[in-house]
């Protein structure tokens, strides 16, 4: 369950801690600050996309964390969440830029 007005919010505090600073439960808290995992989900893939595509070019981690302004293990762990068929791609040398 998401929450009724969701908003992706900066904090400084976790659940835990404003969960403490109000008498509530974690999950409460959780639950009333949680993007809707529909949400979610639609800007993973979003967020995904690119990174599959220069890939499945055979472009190395390192050259789409410079592309996408992610570090090279952000970019791995985005096509370790990527379906398995989309996120193989080809080693290729230098000169195929």
């Amino acid at each position: 369950m998401g929450a009724l007005n969701p908003r992706r919010r900066a904090t400084s505090k976790t659940a835990r801690e404003i969960a403490a600073d109000m008498g509530l439960s974690e999950r409460t808290i959780t639950g009333l600050i949680a993007e809707p995992r529909a949400d979610y989900e639609q800007r993973a893939r979003q967020r995904r996309a690119p990174v599959i595509q220069l890939r499945l070019q055979g472009w190395t981690y390192r050259e789409i964390a410079a592309q996408t302004g992610d570090t090279p293990a952000i970019v791995g762990r985005l096509l370790a969440d990527a379906p398995p068929q989309r996120r193989m791609g080809r080693c290729r040398t230098a000169t195929q830029h």
